[in-house]
């Protein structure tokens, strides 16, 4: 009889509302700031749907020597619900600040280095971000994202750019050099109006690149970026990055980034002179062969041949037409027999830079 009493299945305790723990934080020095980036999840422990900005704490602890470190230390990180954050090392994990953040959305944060971090001998701190309910409960604390304490490279002043055949030049107020430190170099294309969607620099040179100049040894105050490609714009922004590596942590500590700098790199510069030209009488055609080395340059749109009468002492002039000459051959069927004729050409690259001309070569048809 008791065994209608209404009941659809057993009664399920409420929510939490403890917000599932973050699992990809990292963390980037710039100067006496830590760069924070993570994504915020969408649901709690319980599996339900996270809505309106969530609570986030932020820590940072020092890492402990290895002789310090407890045998269990891999294992502390429970994750217990209302769990305090766990140490890695022999001090608490000591709070940074707090923010609100939207659940299932990327999420960055920018925190201020501690005093005692920016001076000294560099040393492993890990920070952490954890989320919190209304009661301040926590699921327990993100994943570890490593930084290195110690000064920060200076800043690269100076930064100018210039155009050349071989690509951008950069030039910077060089520093004295420093054992496992690097230039990096940041260049972003700067699309056009009407190829604002295109997928990069005529498909040869991504949209974005990072590139690295090494001062250990010395540093150069110039680079030539080879791959950046012409009749584009182009920015850039350098600083100068500090590589360690601590307790098996390879780190970095980067300089504050340099004035970002924009270039119209306009090709302006005209392909190389044709080589090894060569003039061939066919005296049964009536006609001057001539023939060169082919020119490499990429941008290479074609040839100009130039010819003077030698015999009746006329100027160079072009013979080969409004068309360029796509080969690197000549046939001169105008000439006159008996006289005797100078030839000279030139290479035209797509923006219609012309070379100078080759050096002249003489022939003529036997009367």
């Amino acid at each position: 009889m008791l065994a209608g009493c209404g009941l659809a299945a057993n009664p399920q305790p409420p929510t939490l509302w403890l917000p599932t723990p973050v699992k990809d934080l990292t963390a980037t020095r710039v100067g006496d700031e830590v760069h924070l980036h993570w994504t915020m999840p969408k649901e709690t422990t319980d599996k339900v749907m996270l809505k309106g900005e969530q609570r986030a704490h932020f820590c940072w602890e020092r890492e402990a020597p290895l002789a310090e470190k407890p045998a269990a230390a891999g294992k502390a990180r429970s994750g217990k619900v209302g769990a305090p954050v766990p140490k890695i090392g022999p001090d608490p994990c000591r709070a940074l600040a707090d923010g609100m953040f939207p659940p299932d959305k990327p999420a960055d944060f920018t925190v201020k280095m501690p005093a005692e971090f920016v001076a000294g001998a560099p040393q492993a701190v890990a920070f952490f971000v954890e989320l919190q309910n209304h009661a301040g409960k926590t699921a327990g604390p993100s994943n570890a994202a490593w930084v290195a304490t110690g000064a920060a490279p200076a800043g690269v002043t100076g930064l100018r750019l210039e155009t050349r055949a071989a690509g951008v030049v950069l030039h910077w107020d060089g520093a004295a050099p420093q054992a496992k430190m690097v230039l990096r170099i940041h260049r972003t294309l700067v699309p056009k109006p009407a190829a604002a969607k295109s997928s990069g620099a005529n498909g040869a040179s991504p949209e974005q690149q990072v590139l690295e100049v090494d001062l250990d040894k010395a540093d150069p105050g110039v680079a030539l970026d080879h791959d950046a490609v012409l009749d584009h714009a182009w920015k850039y922004a350098v600083e100068r990055v500090l590589k360690v590596e601590i307790n098996q942590h390879a780190l970095e500590i980067a300089g504050p980034p340099s004035k970002t700098e924009t270039i119209d790199a306009k090709d302006v510069f005209p392909p190389a002179v044709p080589a090894e030209v060569a003039a061939v009488a066919d005296a049964q055609a009536r006609a001057i062969d001539l023939s060169w080395t082919p020119d490499t340059d990429a941008d290479l749109a074609g040839y100009v041949v130039y010819r003077r009468d030698v015999t009746a002492g006329t100027a160079m002039e072009r013979i080969s037409g409004k068309s360029l000459v796509a080969p690197p051959s000549f046939g001169d069927t105008t000439v006159v027999a008996g006289h005797r004729y100078a030839y000279a050409v030139s290479a035209v690259d797509q923006d219609g830079n012309e070379s100078a001309r080759s050096g002249e070569v003489e022939e003529q048809i036997p009367q």
